[in-house]
């Protein structure tokens, strides 16, 4: 399998705002620094297409960096005219210019200038890709400060489309850049921050994205003071469901909603903030174990084990619906991953294996089966490592068709399989499978298959296996997460407590 070389960024600001793409959308589908192939009778290099692509299922995201200087001049409007021309305007213009590129020459996309890396990702058809364009505009801070005050220098959120010429509207704001094409966002370092700290999954963040472009385009926001307020404003909307949204009602004709300052830094007190920041601890062990994967992907260094020769095309897939996986989700799946592990080493047994099922409150049809199975040392005179890797890929297998089998609403099964470690033997290998598993229409002969394979495996059969369904709430209840102790705290609760002991035993 051949390794995939990604770019890093040139500037600092592209290699900044690589680094935090690369933790929201992980390494195997973000790439910055792509390449079009359009040299002149087969001479000179590529042009860069973007500064940042990432490709994640029929979703498709294409940020433009822009570090311009802001020159100060008597005249305010002036002075922002032009610096939003060179920063913004030329931004949007690249990045409506990568869509139709994206859309027409899928081809002709390199990770190199040289254009001998081809694009790894499968992009998705034309007529069902979803693009968001982000702009990220920068130096215009100091200036943006001086002008509104304040301590961010971040640029406000207001409707532009009426307002001089077109996307251009008052100093140091900004709102829908070319309403005539595709959405682009526009975001300073600032709004930037916000927006991966809060959204850190390409689900919470392309979610957020596509609320966002409707509610300005449309002209339902006429003002907020900043993104992050923005952002409070989503965040606090919340359905029975756990979706968010801006929270506008039924309007009538010229009803819009302003948003007020301050709104983030009230929100990020609030104590179920805080118990939900505490809660996705856990979830980032779902974060490494797709990084994992992906490190061997990106490497080259994913093996052979069925009949199919290791690609990323091939690997890609059931990695996504892994990094599908919002942050709130994160945090089960990370949980119930953990405690299979432990179980597993509690009860020391040769194979141990949980099944997790989508809750009732969710709309995912995705299932995951995580197993664990040691290695067992008679298999080193009969193909030793590399049959117990076949075994275990067959077993993983048996565990998904079962599942589904027992579970027709449930479309998706993901396996994941890792060796068990037995202590007092010489630990061998050191690896993990990952499958995804997809049945269309069930036959006879596929059920009798299955039904066969179980029965011969011992899986999921006469009740030994039983089934969990998880769920989970983003902002939980802060009782559910007491605050830690301090120092002083402990101190007093334990003489409290020995007081109370001495009192109990007069």
């Amino acid at each position: 399998m051949k390794p995939i070389k990604r770019g890093t960024g040139v500037t600092d600001s592209e290699r900044y705002l690589a680094r935090v793409a690369e933790k929201t959308f992980l390494n195997l589908w973000s790439y910055p620094n792509t390449f079009i192939e359009k040299k002149l009778r087969g001479q000179g290099d590529g042009k860069e297409l973007c500064d940042l692509l990432v490709v994640f299922g029929d979703d498709v995201l294409v940020f433009s960096d822009k570090e311009i200087e802001f020159q100060p001049h008597s005249d305010i409007f002036i002075a922002w005219n032009r610096w939003y021309r060179a920063a913004v305007q030329k931004s949007v213009a690249q990045i409506h210019g990568a869509e139709r590129f994206l859309r027409d020459h899928q081809e002709k996309i390199f990770l190199d200038k040289g254009c001998t890396e081809p694009f790894p990702i499968t992009l998705p058809n034309p007529e069902e890709m979803r693009f968001h364009g982000v702009s990220v505009a920068i130096g215009a801070e100091d200036a943006a400060r001086r002008y509104w005050g304040g301590d961010d220098g971040t640029l406000i959120i207001a409707d532009t489309s009426t307002l001089g010429e077109p996307g251009i509207g008052l100093p140091f704001s900004v709102g829908d850049p070319n309403p005539g094409k595709s959405f682009v966002h526009v975001f300073d370092r600032t709004s930037l921050d916000a927006l991966f700290t809060e959204f850190d999954t390409v689900a919470d963040l392309v979610e957020y994205l596509s609320h966002r472009a409707a509610v300005i385009r449309d002209g339902s926001i006429v003002a907020a003071h900043s993104e992050k307020d923005m952002i409070a404003t989503y965040l606090q909307n919340e359905d029975e469901q756990g979706n968010h949204s801006f929270g506008l009602p039924m309007r009538a004709p010229n009803q819009v909603l302003s948003i007020a300052e301050g709104l983030y830094e009230i929100f990020q007190k609030r104590p179920e903030y805080k118990a939900g920041k505490e809660a996705d601890a856990v979830s980032y062990t779902w974060d490494k174990l797709i990084t994992q994967f992906t490190g061997h992907v990106l490497a080259g260094s994913s093996v052979k084990i069925t009949h199919d020769n290791p690609s990323a095309a091939l690997a890609e897939p059931a990695l996504r619906f892994m990094a599908a996986e919002p942050r709130v989700r994160r945090r089960v799946l990370s949980q119930a991953f953990l405690e299979a592990l432990s179980k597993s080493a509690e009860l020391n047994q040769d194979r141990y294996a949980r099944v997790v099922l989508p809750g009732d409150d969710v709309s995912s049809k995705v299932a995951y089966i995580f197993l664990i199975l040691k290695y067992p040392s008679f298999l080193d005179d009969k193909g030793g490592y590399d049959q117990y890797r076949r075994a275990r890929v067959t077993i993983l297998e048996t565990y998904g068709y079962a599942i589904l089998q027992d579970h027709r609403s449930i479309e998706t099964v993901v396996g994941i399989a890792i060796d068990g470690h037995d202590p007092s033997t010489e630990y061998k290998g050191g690896s993990e499978d990952l499958m995804a598993l997809q049945v269309g229409n069930w036959n006879e002969e596929l059920e009798a298959e299955i039904t066969q394979r179980r029965s011969e495996l011992e899986i999921l059969n006469s009740g030994q296996m039983r089934y969990n369904s998880v769920s989970a709430q983003q902002f939980p209840s802060p009782q559910t997460f007491p605050a830690k102790e301090t120092r002083q705290q402990r101190r007093a609760r334990e003489r409290r407590e020995a007081k109370e002991k001495r009192l109990s035993d007069s």
